[in-house]
């Protein structure tokens, strides 16, 4: 197949140039998506995860959507919070990736950063995440300060990178990307991210064995 040849070229230009890793969060470093499981502390995660599916499948435009989404969880402590996000459960061939080459890699996601630099200390990746910002007082969310452009974001990268994503809101880091991997081991990936990637790879230990070879 062209696309197949194409990718392995890519990688192979990519071996011995040292290239950064740049992963989504939701779905793809965790195995679930964050928001339906804060929901469920307040009894609104199948609300929630119907508009999260529609919001990762491109439906509707992830920066005008994660505000309102963000906004239903406003009488969630943001203690219990983190606390509720720092225990998600992760990939762990990928969470060991992180682990063991930090300083190669970073994490790039629309989450907020009031919810998840617990998680983020956990994966060993402090001053390593690009992340939407939010508005706290009295240990409460009360408004959504920047939402994350991660196509704008994927233009201050250091080159070459490799981008590993799963969502609607991926594509534009992808399409940037020297090498774009969309990884479907959670969730079904969004036609438009199949698009954009040189690559689907739906097995983390596949997927981190390729990205070793990069090393």
């Amino acid at each position: 197949m062209p696309a197949e040849r194409d990718a392995t070229q890519k990688l192979e230009r990519l071996k011995g140039a040292r290239p950064l890793f740049v992963f989504d969060l939701d779905s793809t470093v965790t195995r679930c998506e964050l928001l339906p499981l804060l929901a469920e502390a307040v009894d609104i995660g199948t609300e929630m995860a119907a508009r999260t599916e529609q919001a990762m499948a491109g439906n509707v435009p992830f920066v005008e959507d994660f505000p309102r989404r963000a906004a239903l969880l406003s009488a969630l402590p943001l203690s219990r919070a983190r606390k509720i996000v720092a225990e998600a459960p992760v990939n762990r061939e990928i969470a060991r990736f992180l682990a063991e080459n930090a300083p190669r890699c970073r994490i790039m996601t629309g989450n907020l950063d009031v919810w998840i630099e617990d998680l983020i200390r956990r994966l060993g990746m402090d001053g390593r995440c690009l992340c939407s910002r939010g508005i706290a007082e009295n240990d409460r969310l009360v408004g959504v300060s920047s939402v994350l452009d991660k196509a704008l974001a994927a233009r201050g990268l250091p080159r070459p990178f490799v981008a590993i994503g799963d969502g609607s809101n991926d594509v534009g880091l992808l399409r940037s990307a020297d090498l774009a991997i969309a990884f479907s081991g959670v969730r079904e990936v969004a036609q438009e991210l199949r698009e954009a990637a040189d690559l689907v790879e739906d097995d983390e230990r596949r997927l981190c064995g390729m990205l070793r070879q990069l090393l």
